[in-house]
Order: structure tokens, then C-alpha cells, then sequence
């Protein structure tokens, strides 16, 4: 790592980069947290025990 950390150490402009990506992140981390607490726990259920059915929806043995 020290090879990469002396390369990119000169580069202008870099913390950006980094900014950008802790920002999408954050960004994509709200959304994903606010869809799955909103989501119906009916639909929920539906995820559950979508494994357990086959094609046609009846539940398989």
C-alpha cells in the first residue's frame, strides 16, 4: 500500500473523489433503509414465502 499511498498522494483534486463516494453511499443507504422500513408487512410476507411456492403460486410439499 505504501506504493499506491506515495502515487496518489500528488494527485490534485482527490479528496473529491472521496466526498462524492461517501456522499452516494449515505445517499443510497437512506433510500434503501426508508423503502424497507415503508414497506407493507404483507408485501414482506409475500418476499418471505415466495422460496415456498412454484411457479403457478401454490405452495409446494
Amino acid at each position: 500500500m505504501g506504493f499506491v499511498s506515495e502515487v496518489l498522494k500528488n494527485v490534485e483534486g482527490l479528496y473529491w473523489y472521496y466526498s462524492i463516494g461517501i456522499f452516494i453511499f449515505i445517499v443510497l443507504f437512506i433510500i434503501i433503509a426508508y423503502k424497507t422500513i415503508r414497506t407493507p408487512k404483507e408485501v414482506m410476507n409475500e418476499y418471505k414465502n415466495a422460496i415456498l411456492e412454484d411457479d403457478n403460486g401454490t405452495e409446494m410439499r
